[in-house]
C-alpha cells in the first residue's frame, strides 16, 4: 500500500510539473519605434556692434574711454559666461631723458622683456550690461548688470562699493571672471570694458610721475567662453 501511495505522488508531481510547463497567461506587446538622441549646442558669437579690439595710441594723463564686447549665445543649450584678460605683455620702447627724472623718486627701470611702467597708472574695469543700454544699471526685466571688479571678484547691481568703479591696473585683472551668468539660447549681452589714465600729479620740483610711463605699452586678449550649466 506504501509503494501506491509513492507510486501516486510522484505521478502527481510529474503532471504538475507538466501543466506548469505548457499554460499560457494573456499577453500584450507595444513597440515605440524612432527613438533618437541628438546632441545640444553651445555657440558664443561676437556680434557686429562690438567696438573691439582696442587700438589706442599716444595715450596720454586725463585721457578715457570704453570699448564693448557683445556676445550672444547662438546655441541650443543655455551656457555659463566667463571673461578673461590673458597674454597680459608690457613694453618699454626706449627710455627718454623724462623718465629718467620723474619727480617721484623712482629710478626707471632698464629695457628687457616685460619691462614698461604704463601698466602703474593705466586702469581698467569692466562690468556686463544684460539691457546693453551702456551702463550700469538693473538690466532687462530685472535682470541685474554685473560689476567685474579686480582679482576675479563680481558683483551684481549695485556692485562693489554701491557702484562706485575703482580701476585697477592690468596686472591685477588677470584672474578670469567665471560663472558670470547664465546666458540663455538666443540671449546677447554686451561686456563693457573701460580705461582710465588718471590726471597728472604734481610732486617736488613739478614734474609729472607719469613721466616714467611715457612711449611704453602694454597689450592683452580678451577670452570669452561659454561652459555648460551643471
Amino acid at each position: 500500500m506504501k509503494r501506491i501511495v509513492i507510486s501516486l505522488a510522484v505521478i502527481a508531481l510529474v503532471a504538475a510539473a507538466a501543466i506548469g510547463v505548457t499554460r499560457a497567461y494573456f499577453s500584450d506587446v507595444e513597440t515605440t519605434t524612432g527613438n533618437t538622441f541628438a546632441a545640444g549646442s553651445l555657440d558664443l558669437e561676437i556680434g557686429a556692434s562690438s567696438t573691439v579690439p582696442f587700438n589706442v595710441s599716444d595715450i596720454k594723463p586725463g585721457d578715457s574711454g570704453s570699448r564693448k564686447i557683445e556676445l550672444t549665445n547662438t546655441g541650443s543649450l543655455p551656457g555659463k559666461l566667463n571673461v578673461g584678460f590673458i597674454n597680459f605683455q608690457q613694453a618699454e620702447n626706449g627710455i627718454l631723458e623724462p623718465e629718467l627724472h620723474p619727480g617721484w623718486g623712482t629710478a626707471d627701470y632698464e629695457n628687457g622683456p616685460n619691462a614698461g611702467e604704463l601698466n602703474f597708472f593705466l586702469g581698467f574695469l569692466a562690468f556686463v550690461d544684460v539691457d546693453k543700454d551702456g551702463v550700469f544699471d538693473v538690466g532687462v526685466d530685472q535682470q541685474l548688470d554685473i560689476q567685474l571688479a579686480y582679482n576675479g571678484q563680481q558683483m551684481p547691481f549695485p556692485g562693489f562699493w554701491q557702484g562706485d568703479f575703482h580701476y585697477a591696473p592690468m596686472s591685477s585683472n588677470l584672474t578670469p571672471w567665471n560663472n558670470i551668468m547664465t546666458l540663455a539660447p538666443n540671449q546677447s549681452v554686451d561686456v563693457v570694458i573701460m580705461y582710465n589714465f588718471p590726471g597728472a600729479q604734481t610732486v617736488g620740483d613739478g614734474n609729472y610721475s607719469q613721466n616714467i610711463a611715457m612711449t611704453d605699452g602694454l597689450s592683452f586678449d580678451i577670452q570669452t567662453s561659454l561652459t555648460q550649466v551643471q
